[in-house]
């Protein structure tokens, strides 16, 4: 499928490592022009590519990477929000301080909101903006709080910036477990067992890279969930 996307200008927060840097690498492979925002410095890759180092959470830092790397490209096309993290994991609801809640809802949900505000200028008639979110936004385990809230919220935030911007496709990507150093940190060799289904943050890059396309152009306000199939099953033992 050709997804024309040559040329155009991307900007992908959380680019320096996991889904953000598959991600970055598959637009660049694309032909696209691709700005790497994170808190520290990307690997070097091929390709016309502008780093601008950023929090997502503070606004002063956002606004100013998003300005940088628009400025270079001359506008935006397409918005990737990959910035994340996992907070505490397998922690009881009754040991998870109010900060631990406030952190992970910090970069999960608002630093989405400010990149969608401040990105929003850039972009013009057709460009499109997608979240990572994930299958944790619609099924649950056990000392997840935290992070199944946030990642609920970035789909209403997809639904409600689709609304809000009627020229701008918003969409959301919820993989299940994806191969990358974060989960490694939490899963450890879990990731490991054939039994236990687990995809390549490439496999979640071809879902942003459709959603950024115009081949998706009828796709608006969706969370598009990528589980094997995890979240049909019943749970009766039949």
């Amino acid at each position: 499928m050709r997804l024309d996307l040559a040329g155009k200008a991307v900007l992908i927060t959380g680019a320096g490592s996991g889904i953000g840097l598959a991600c970055a690498r598959a637009f660049l492979a694309e032909g696209a022009r691709v700005g790497m925002v994170d808190r520290v410095a990307p690997p070097l890759l091929p390709g016309e590519v502008v780093v601008a180092r950023a929090d997502v959470t503070d606004e002063t830092e956002v606004a100013e990477a998003v300005r940088v790397v628009a400025e270079s490209f001359g506008g935006l096309d397409v918005v990737v929000g990959c910035a994340g993290v996992s907070g505490p994991v397998g922690r009881a609801l009754a040991d998870t301080s109010a900060a631990d809640f406030a952190a992970v809802l910090a970069v999960n949900v608002t630093g989405q909101f400010l990149v969608a505000k401040h990105a929003r200028p850039w972009l013009g008639r057709g460009s499109a903006m997608v979240f990572l979110a994930s299958d944790s936004a619609f099924v649950a385990a056990p000392g997840m709080v935290p992070y199944c809230a946030s990642k609920g919220a970035v789909v209403s935030l997809t639904r409600a910036l689709s609304v809000e911007f009627d020229d701008v496709r918003v969409n959301c990507v919820c993989p299940s477990v994806v191969d990358t150093p974060m989960a490694r940190g939490d899963l450890g060799d879990v990731l490991d067992d054939p039994a236990f289904p687990v995809q390549a943050a490439d496999d979640v890059a071809q879902h942003v890279l459709y959603l950024a396309s115009a081949r998706s152009r009828t796709v608006d306000g969706q969370a598009v969930l990528a589980d094997f199939g995890m979240s049909a099953r019943s749970g009766f033992p039949a």
